[in-house]
């Protein structure tokens, strides 16, 4: 709270820059910090699509809470809001039900498929990132502005005690395509420490190759290929903060320049070039710049 006020008052361009320094030294490098990230979407069969979030992030005194919403509608108008007023974390099993008064929605959340979760990176014995898909698919049901839209969903929690910075990531690929008969998900990085993780009705391979508009794995024998790709979002991950500028003293340039693309798009699945199902898929991939 003290830091907090800090950022209320009025204080000179010198001072400011200083008091910058001192912080991302004192707070991200000697004390670290502790990332929390609740993450849920869903696709209507229209192509309504809704992401929500819902982090809690700790840096040395501070707490912060932060929920997010991204709507793209069926036409690929996307409005997005954010919030940093406090809100409970919803209770996960096998289901959620998530209420956001400060963003105007309420979602819920009724587990299909068994949960996921994996160690994707381990700096050391006490700090992992740790991916928890809870709910690979589900079906969904999202309250917006007083109309009801129903689809599959997809929830995964994010456990991250390690600075950002140091993950060993230069391009992040992602995504989860969902059908009435199969869940695919995808986890993809390149660095010197190279991740190609992907899942398809719980079993996992790790030879995803990666096209425009295309995914092949297994050898081959299986094809994501997806057609009237429409964009979401393509930004700079600072544009996350344009409405809570102190936020960006917490962050290097590097992370804050990193270039977020997020699509949806319609997906067909097949096997040795056969049709298997079809349905919506939601994808990103993140570039850091350094």
């Amino acid at each position: 709270m003290i830091i907090l006020n800090i950022f209320t008052c009025s204080i000179d361009a010198g001072y400011f820059s200083v008091l910058k320094k001192v912080l991302k030294v004192f707070i991200i490098r000697q004390a670290g910090f502790k990332i929390e990230k609740l993450y849920i979407d869903c696709i209507d069969d229209r192509g309504n699509c809704f992401i929500l979030y819902w982090a809690k992030v700790k840096f040395f005194l501070l707490r912060i809470i932060y929920s997010g919403l991204v709507f793209s509608d069926a036409d690929g108008l996307t409005i997005e809001k954010s919030t940093l007023r406090k809100t409970i974390k919803p209770v996960i099993n096998g289901g959620i039900n998530f209420k956001n008064k400060f963003l105007k929605t309420s979602v819920s959340l009724k587990r299909i498929d068994d949960p996921i979760t994996r160690s994707l990176y381990k700096e050391n014995e006490n700090n992992e990132l740790i991916w928890n898909c809870h709910h690979p698919k589900a079906l969904a049901e999202i309250n917006y502005n007083g109309r009801i839209y129903k689809g599959y969903g997809y929830s995964e929690t994010l456990f991250c005690p390690i600075n950002p910075l140091k993950l060993p990531m230069e391009e992040l690929k992602w995504g989860r395509f969902l059908s009435d008969s199969h869940t695919v998900i995808w986890i993809n990085w390149k660095d010197d420490q190279p991740l190609n993780k992907i899942f398809m009705n719980g079993t996992e391979y790790n030879d995803a190759v990666f096209n425009n508009e295309t995914i092949y794995f297994n050898d081959g024998k299986y094809k994501l290929t997806f057609s009237e790709i429409r964009s979401i979002r393509n930004n700079k991950l600072s544009g996350l903060f344009s409405k809570m500028k102190f936020m960006k003293i917490f962050f290097k340039s590097r992370l804050l320049n990193s270039l977020e693309k997020k699509y949806k798009a319609k997906t067909i699945l097949s096997e040795n070039s056969l049709f298997l199902s079809d349905g919506w898929s939601l994808f990103e991939t993140v570039t850091w710049r350094k």
